[in-house]
C-alpha cells in the first residue's frame, strides 16, 4: 500500500463536463458571468503578482489574436466554467513578464491550480501540433468546446492523445539505481524512464527500457503510482522493479551517467544533508517515488 497523498499535476477537481458541449451550451458557459478563463503564451500561463493564476473572463478574448483552436473548454469548476486559450502577443492582455514557464512555478502553485494548468497546457500544446489531419493532410479545427478536432474534408475525428511513459526505480538489496540524461546539471540524478512501445505493458516496458539503457535484467515489476505530466502530454507510471546484477553497462546515447546509490545515502540527500546528488524536484514523480522507497 502507499501513502494517500496528491500527486503533482493530479487531484484536479474540474468536472470536464463531456456531455454538456453542445453547441447551445458551450456559449451559455462562455457567456455566464462568473465564467473564467486561463491565458498561455508559448506554453506558459499568466500569474498574478501573489503566484496564482491569472483567470480573466472569456469575453476580454473578443478581438484578440488568439491560437487555433481559440478559448477551450477545460470543464467546470463549482458550476463556474472554465476555459483556457493560448496568446499570440502576450502584451494584449497580461505583461510579458506575467507569463512564466511552467516547470519553474510547478513547486510553487497550489495543488488544484497546478493540476487546472497541467490540463489547459496539454490540450493547447495538442492543438497546437495536431493541427491536420492525419488522414488526408487537411486542415482541421476544433469542436466540442476543444475536447477533439474534426477535418472538414473527409470528417475524421481527432482526440487528445497521451503518451504512456513508464519510470522505474531499479532496485538491488538497500540500493536504487539513478541517471544522468544529457544537458541536465552536473549531479542532478533521477529514476530511469522510457516510452511504453506498441504492443507492449508496463512489465514489457520497464525490463526493455532497463536493459536498454543500463543493460541490467530486472523482474518484478511493481506499479506503485503514476503522474500527469505535462511536457507535453505524458501519463507516468511509477513501478520498482528488482536487479538481476548490478553490473551497469550504459547507453552512452540515452544516458551521460548512471551509479548506485544506497538508501541511506538517498535518505540523507533528502533530508539535506548530503549532496552526494541533486534530487528531482518535488513536483515529478521521481522525488515522490524515491520518498516512497526510502520510507518503506
Amino acid at each position: 500500500m502507499t501513502e494517500m497523498f496528491t500527486m503533482p499535476f493530479a487531484g484536479g477537481t474540474l468536472d470536464h463536463a463531456e456531455t454538456k458541449r453542445s453547441g447551445e451550451e458551450l456559449q451559455k458557459f462562455v457567456t455566464d458571468p462568473n465564467a473564467q478563463c486561463l491565458v498561455y503564451f508559448k506554453g506558459m500561463p499568466a500569474l498574478e503578482e501573489d503566484g496564482g493564476l491569472t483567470f480573466i473572463h472569456p469575453s476580454d478574448l473578443i478581438g484578440r489574436d488568439l491560437q487555433d483552436p481559440g478559448p477551450i473548454f477545460l470543464g467546470l469548476n463549482d458550476n463556474i466554467p472554465v476555459f483556457a486559450a493560448a496568446v499570440a502577443h502576450p502584451e494584449d492582455l497580461a505583461p510579458a513578464e506575467s507569463f512564466q514557464n511552467m516547470r519553474a512555478i510547478a513547486g510553487r502553485l497550489d495543488l488544484i491550480e497546478l493540476a487546472l494548468a497541467g490540463r489547459a497546457k496539454s490540450l493547447l500544446d495538442w492543438h497546437y501540433t495536431h493541427r491536420f489531419c492525419a488522414n488526408c493532410g487537411s486542415l482541421s479545427h476544433g469542436a466540442d468546446g476543444g475536447q477533439k478536432r474534426q477535418c472538414p474534408e473527409c470528417d475524421t475525428e481527432h482526440f487528445p492523445r497521451v503518451n504512456p511513459v513508464v519510470i522505474m526505480l531499479i532496485i538491488s538489496g538497500d540500493k536504487v539505481l539513478l541517471g544522468r540524461g544529457h544537458g541536465w546539471p552536473e549531479g542532478f540524478m533521477s529514476a530511469l524512464a522510457g516510452f511504453v512501445s506498441p504492443g507492449e505493458t508496463i512489465e514489457e516496458a520497464t525490463i526493455r527500457e532497463t536493459f536498454e539503457e543500463v543493460g541490467i535484467k530486472v523482474k518484478n515489476v511493481e506499479y506503485i503510482f503514476s503522474q500527469p505530466w505535462p511536457f507535453p502530454s505524458q501519463l507516468m507510471m511509477g513501478v520498482t522493479c528488482i536487479a538481476e546484477t548490478e553490473n551497469i553497462v550504459l547507453d552512452k546515447a540515452e544516458l551521460e551517467e548512471a551509479k548506485w546509490f544506497s538508501k541511506d545515502e538517498v535518505k540523507a540527500v533528502f533530508a539535506k544533508e548530503s549532496d552526494v546528488f541533486m534530487r528531482p524536484p518535488r513536483f515529478t514523480i521521481a522525488h515522490q517515488l524515491l520518498r516512497h522507497w526510502i520510507k518503506s
